[in-house]
């Protein structure tokens, strides 16, 4: 390894946090670190395979958390202000990278930190302040128990209106698997249950203040880089206009006509016409909306602020909808809103709740749970009551919601019906119905956290938005090839901190001039791929060392074995012709054995 040296629009320094017995050090990144893993879940996949062991209990003090900022936070870049958070996962046993957007990534890298390296457990809860001046662990049982929004006004009360709040509510205290770290309010780090880690080191908060700035080491080849990923945001109508617009929900409509959205816990794709309408962007554009607001440093502006009578706050986004909604035959959206709120309040993965909730309707409808386990509830699909309040029961594992805080694998090997979970790796499948497109199908499979759409390459890019890259969906012979594709651009995306969207519009050919240009380090497409490649293969190795062999590179039986209609035919996936013949191939490409 190459001796410490600070390459521009790098801080070069970390934080190793010790919460047991509260020591905090600092250390210089390495220039090959920097460089060769650029920044977020680059770093965390070379942080968590060298200092954690694979095998570790997600939820013990020996667990290791990284949070990191990325390779262009703190630069001009367009949505450039993700962040991530990467640990082991206790819903899923992989790791697990999430990130989110706001406004938390970019202030937290102008503190004059890159990462912050997380073990042990406070024997009391504490949050971590950390500025340009100060860095302190500082004891706080009295916000033990509040939400995420008493948290951030009592901190930035505390400190400054200038400061930024990552946190975890309740959910997270409770060790739900999968709770979520929340910033800005509403933004999330929601996938695979890093919240439950947050609360198993009684770590409820982590505030960040600073106003450090960065200059482009090549300002010509930075602002080329710039104007013309601007110029493609502008010029694409998806990124210029239907999510300024409509939001994610624009969405809603797009994946139903496509026949691929989740209806019944996957049991089929069929909606009603007019029950699609009452719950579509449109719909919510009419009736919720309030305003419109954007991530740091973005032109999108897909965030709908909403209201539903004297409750406001953010979304529900496109994954909520569909999953809390279509998934579960609820079509009323202000009932999904407000449990909406609760997830961003409490801290909870709504992809996760609403498969899990789908899972437990099937288990109810088909004699696995009773109403004794339901205390006395008719859980059946389109129970609208209820979302509302079993949101809230799971949030602090009361009754039933104690079982559903499990997750839809373990809920449903409870009651020995394995089947019905819509699970890969463990982690809840999204909105997409993967019988409805072969390339998200493998995506969901070779995905490194397990069932993930922006993990296993965010294939509706190719389906819907590809313009001349557009992709035949059920083309079996180059699917492979631009599922390693597109999870390698996603991976690019989430080492310098790129919001997915702004990928329907510009790619690595923009992304280099900007990096490079911001850090003087000349990179080129073909490397930040390489660099993309080098990090989904350290998180294979890791997934091997911790027990997820290849044989969980698959998906539930339910997409081989049931057919449904979709695009004018019964379908469903043929595991032989279609699923190992893609799967054979996606191996050759990256290099790996079965």
């Amino acid at each position: 390894m190459r001796s410490f040296q600070v390459i521009n629009g790098y801080n070069g320094k970390g934080l190793t946090i010790d919460l047991t017995s509260g020591q905090i050090e600092e250390f210089n990144l390495a220039e090959d670190v920097l460089t060769s893993y650029l920044g977020g879940r680059g770093w965390g996949a070379y942080f968590l395979t060298e200092k954690s062991d694979p095998q570790i209990d997600p939820l013990s003090p020996e667990s290791l958390v990284v949070v990191a900022s990325s390779g262009l936070n703190g630069s001009g870049a367009p949505t450039g202000g993700r962040f991530s958070l990467i640990f082991k996962s206790p819903l899923t046993g992989t790791i697990c990278s999430s990130n989110s957007g706001g406004f938390w990534g970019n202030t937290f890298k102008r503190t004059g930190f890159d990462v912050l390296l997380i073990k042990g457990k406070a024997p009391t809860p504490v949050y971590l302040y950390l500025s340009e001046n100060k860095v302190e662990l500082i004891e706080c049982p009295e916000l033990w128990g509040m939400s995420i929004p008493e948290l951030t006004a009592h901190l930035l009360t505390k400190h400054s209106s200038t400061a930024r709040v990552l946190g975890i509510g309740p959910a997270g205290e409770k060790m739900v698997l999968f709770a979520s770290v929340m910033n800005d309010l509403g933004r999330t780090c929601g996938r695979g249950g890093g919240g439950a880690v947050f609360g198993s080191k009684n770590l409820k908060a982590i505030v960040v203040e600073g106003k450090k700035t960065f200059s482009p080491a090549q300002r010509e080849k930075y602002q080329t880089g710039l104007y013309q990923a601007n110029k493609l945001l502008r010029s694409l109508p998806v990124t210029a206009k239907a999510f300024s617009l409509l939001g994610t929900s624009g969405l809603l409509k797009l994946v139903y006509q496509h026949d691929m959205l989740a209806h019944r816990n996957f049991q089929d794709t069929y909606h009603a016409p007019e029950n699609i309408a009452k719950i579509s962007g449109e719909r919510l554009q009419q009736t919720i909306f309030q305003k419109a607001r954007g991530c740091y440093n973005c032109r999108i502006r897909c965030t709908r602020l909403t209201r539903v009578g004297n409750l406001r706050g953010e979304g529900p986004e496109f994954e909520t909808i569909s999953m809390m909604g279509a998934n579960l035959e609820i079509y009323d959206l202000p009932t999904i809103a407000q449990a909406n709120y609760l997830c961003n309040d409490f801290g909870l993965d709504t992809i996760s709740l609403g498969n899990t909730l789908g899972a437990a309707m099937e288990l109810f409808e088909k004699g696995f749970l009773s109403p004794k386990d339901t205390e006395g509830r008719n859980l059946s699909f389109g129970s609208q009551n209820l979302l509302v309040p079993l949101t809230k029961q799971t949030a602090f594992r009361q009754g039933i919601g104690d079982l559903l805080a499990e997750g839809a694998h373990r809920l449903t090997l409870k009651f020995k019906a394995p089947e019905l979970a819509m699970v890969v790796k463990g982690l809840e499948l999204p909105a997409y119905d993967p019988r409805s497109t072969l390339m998200q199908a493998l995506g969901y499979a070779t995905s490194t956290r397990g069932g993930c759409h922006l993990k296993g390459g965010y294939m509706i890019s190719l389906g819907f938005f590809g313009g001349s890259r557009e992709v035949d969906r059920f083309l079996i012979e180059t699917v492979a090839d631009h599922v390693v594709d597109e999870q390698d651009s996603g991976c690019v995306a989430d080492m310098l901190g790129i919001c997915r969207f702004a990928y329907f519009a510009f790619s690595e050919n923009e992304l280099s001039r900007i990096y490079s240009g911001f850090t003087g380090v000349d990179l080129s497409p073909d490397d930040l791929k390489k660099a993309a490649k080098r990090v989904i293969q350290k998180e294979r190795e890791f997934n091997l060392l911790a027990g997820i062999d290849p044989s969980q590179d698959t998906l539930p039986a339910r997409f081989f074995e049931e057919k449904i209609p979709i695009a004018g035919q019964k379908r469903n996936i043929d595991r032989e012709a279609q699923f190992n013949h893609m799967l054979a191939k996606y191996y050759e490409i990256r290099g790996w054995k079965k």
